[in-house]
C-alpha cells in the first residue's frame, strides 16, 4: 500500500530548506565506501583466471526501527483512551493466539534507504549498489544489538547505517545506559566489518501520553546528543538529522504536522531529508580528499 500522507506545503518548504542548509561536519568520512563506489564497474575481468575474489556490488545495510523499515500512517485511533483500549484488546488477542494486527501502513519503496540508493545511483553512474533493509518496526537499540550479527555484520557491508534512537523507554534504561549500549554496538561493528559505520540521529518525535503512562519518549533529544558523543568518541561517521528537524521547528514547523502517524514516522519528504543528509556525507569526501592533496 502506498503512503498518501503529505505535510503541509508551507512546512515542506521549510524542512527542505533546512536540509539544503545542512552541512556535514563530522570528522569521519566514509572513505572506504566512496572508494568502492568509484572503483566498482559492475563487471568481471576477462582474459584469464584471477586470484582475486569475484567482485560484488557495493553493499549498504541499514539497521533500525519502523522508520528504517518504511512505516508511515498508523491504523490506530488518535484518541488516547481509544488507543489504550486498542492495545489492551491486542494483548488479550495475543494471549489467545491471535497475532497483532498491522498497526501501520508500510511503503518501503519510499523509505530513506531506497531514496538514498537512488541518489547514489545518480552520483555513481558506473556501478550498481545493493541495499539491505534491516529495519524492524517497534524495535529498539536493545533488539538491534541482539540481532546485529545476523542483520548487519553477516552481510559484510561496505556501509552500515545505525538508526536506533526511537522506541527507547525508561523500562529499557537511562540515557547513559543507552549510550553504553550504542558504544558496544559500534565496537562490535568495528570488529566485525571492514566497511564504514554511520550513526544517524533521528527525526523529531512527539510523545503520546495515555492513561497516565507514556508511549514514546520525551528524552529523544538526550539520546540524539548521546549519539553525537559516541560517534566522536568511536571515530565513526555522524549524520545529524535531529539538528535539521530542530532547525525546522525553530522556523515554525510543528513536528506533529510533519509526522505521518502524528508520533514518530516522517512522511516521504521526511525520509528524503534522511537520504539527502546522507548524501551530504558522501559528497563531503571529494572536498576532503582535495583539501588533503592541496
Amino acid at each position: 500500500m502506498r503512503t498518501r500522507f503529505a505535510m503541509d506545503e508551507r512546512y515542506k518548504k521549510i524542512l527542505l530548506h533546512c536540509v539544503d542548509e545542512y552541512r556535514y561536519t563530522s570528522a569521519q568520512r566514509p572513505m572506504h565506501f566512496v572508494r568502492v563506489m568509484k572503483e566498482n564497474k559492475g563487471c568481471i575481468s576477462f582474459g584469464g583466471q584471477s586470484e582475486e575474489p569475484d567482485p560484488r556490488n557495493p553493499l549498504v545495510v541499514a539497521i533500525g526501527d519502523s522508520v528504517t523499515a518504511g512505516h508511515f500512517e498508523s491504523f490506530l485511533p488518535d484518541d488516547p483512551e481509544e488507543l489504550s483500549k486498542a492495545f489492551k484488546k491486542a494483548l488479550e488477542d495475543l494471549a489467545r493466539g491471535i497475532p497483532f494486527p498491522a498497526a501501520d501502513l508500510t511503503d518501503a519503496r519510499v523509505c530513506y534507504l531506497e531514496q538514498f540508493r537512488e541518489m547514489l545511483i545518480d552520483k555513481f553512474e558506473e556501478t550498481s549498489v545493493s541495499v539491505i533493509n534491516s529495519g524492524i518496526a517497534g524495535d529498539s537499540l536493545v533488539g538491534i544489538a541482539r540481532r546485529l550479527d545476523r542483520d548487519a555484520i553477516s552481510y559484510q557491508p561496505d556501509l552500515v547505517i545505525v538508526n536506533g534512537a526511537l522506541n527507547w523507554s525508561e523500562d529499557l534504561g537511562t540515557t547513559e545506559e543507552y549510550k553504553e549500549l550504542l558504544t558496544d554496538v559500534v565496537k562490535r561493528l568495528k570488529n566485525g566489518i571492514n566497511g564504514d559505520i554511520v550513526l544517524l540521529t533521528p527525526n523529531g518525535d512527539v510523545p503520546l501520553v495515555f492513561e497516565g503512562g507514556q508511549m514514546g519518549s520525551s528524552h529523544t533529544a538526550e539520546r540524539a546528543q548521546a549519539i553525537r558523543e559516541v560517534a566522536e568518541e568511536q571515530n565513526v561517521c555522524l549524520v545529524d538529522v535531529w539538528s535539521i528537524w530542530e532547525e525546522a521547528r525553530n522556523m515554525g514547523c510543528p513536528w506533529k504536522e510533519l509526522l505521518s502517524n502524528g508520533i514518530n514516522h516522517p512522511d516521504v519528504t521526511g525520509h528524503y531529508v534522511y537520504a539527502a543528509a546522507l548524501m551530504k556525507m558522501i559528497e563531503s569526501v571529494d572536498g576532503y580528499v582535495k583539501s588533503q592533496n592541496d
